[in-house]
């Protein structure tokens, strides 16, 4: 499995991983390991021409090593150089079917029409990217399907709304050889659900809950104002006592950083990397870790001297839980998710430790 960033590697592979075996997530190169592993290019905030080496540098060499299912893992949002990357590994991999399905029901983006979207209080919307124009401006014959229909050769972008609509187009692909699947969490929970894989229980979370979050989106931004005072707005200079308290007494603390409005995204993730990585060296280790923004969690990983991290499950669909191999934090406990995942109580119930109540807040 290839991902452009961190967060969304994780959530994917959780749809394949269990505690006994867990799927290995790497950021620097391909781990020496046996099983499932999945790679994270770093390249969702590449432009399109970077982005498409960043992938074509590390696809051939992870699935000549790894050779069973080739999925590319796509944001669910269409964000980052989808189409760009997706060609990139056409080139390399030259496969017969290029199955392209990127919705994720449980997170409300759905399919329709050839175009991905969102179901908003309004209805649904189209995101941005129209990924089915994109790629063939990229010169790719692209054949929009719906569930129930077989798979064409080449590239097909799939409608979905449903599980069960990701469950036939898998149904249909699975007896293809030599396929490229290419969506978001949602289809890697398709293939899991059709490999034989089940979703685990959700246990207790390990206190300390130490929540770091790089993510401005509005979703993020409203989980954390349900926290009230469980959320510490940390300024660029000093405040780590301050959740040094809060951990202590609460046996929970979420973070953001205080950052200038209208700051260039590439700085923000600067400044938020170097604050939580200062951050780190004044906190005693807690028994778990929260981070959202791909580039927030893969900064810390680095921070602590992280080698890789090891995803045994998920929360909710969105919400993987992983153990740290490495470094100084070696076998916390990682929960982590894209800060557009999650209904405005997510975080509130993370931190009640209610996985009933989880169930419902991550729509």
């Amino acid at each position: 499995m290839l991902a452009d960033d961190l967060t969304g590697a994780l959530d994917s592979a959780a749809a394949f991983a269990t505690p006994e075996q867990p799927v290995a997530v790497s950021w620097h190169g391909l781990p020496d390991l046996v099983g499932a592993v999945a790679c994270d290019s770093a390249s969702r905030e590449l432009s399109a021409e970077r982005a498409r080496a960043s992938v074509s540098a590390i696809a051939p060499a992870l699935w000549q090593a790894f050779p069973g299912l080739a999925f590319k893992k796509i944001d669910s949002l269409l964000r980052g150089q989808e189409a760009a990357e997706i060609t990139a590994i056409l080139a390399i991999l030259r496969p017969a079917h290029c199955i392209v399905a990127p919705a994720f029901p449980a997170q409300g983006r759905i399919a329709r029409g050839g175009r991905q979207g969102v179901i908003a209080a309004e209805g649904w919307r189209p995101v941005p990217c129209d990924l089915v124009a994109e790629l063939r401006g990229d010169g790719l014959d692209v054949v929009q399907a719906a569930p129930g229909a077989a798979i064409p050769p080449g590239v097909s972008f799939w409608d979905a709304e449903t599980d069960d609509d990701l469950d036939a187009v898998v149904a249909a692909g699975r007896g293809q050889r030599n396929t490229l699947w290419v969506g978001s969490a949602g289809l890697a929970a398709a293939l899991a659900r059709a490999a034989g894989f089940a979703r685990q229980a959700p246990t207790a979370l390990p206190r300390p809950i130490l929540g770091l979050v790089g993510s401005e989106h509005g979703a993020m931004r409203a989980q954390l104002a349900r926290l009230g005072s469980l959320h510490h707005l940390l300024p660029m200079m000093g405040g780590e006592d301050a959740v040094a308290a809060g951990l202590a007494r609460d046996e929970i603390a979420f973070v953001s950083i205080d950052l200038a409005a209208g700051m260039p995204r590439a700085e923000a993730n600067r400044l938020i990397e170097a604050r939580f990585a200062e951050l780190l060296t004044r906190l005693d280790r807690p028994g778990t870790l929260f981070a959202s923004g791909g580039e927030t969690l893969r900064g810390l990983c680095d921070a602590l001297g992280a080698e890789r991290l090891d995803v045994t499950g998920e929360i909710v669909p969105g919400v993987p839980r992983s153990s740290m191999r490495g470094g100084r934090w070696d076998g916390i406990t990682v929960i982590s998710k894209s800060g557009a995942f999650g209904g405005p109580d997510l975080l509130k119930q993370l931190a009640a430790g209610d996985p009933a109540g989880l169930a419902g807040a991550a729509a």
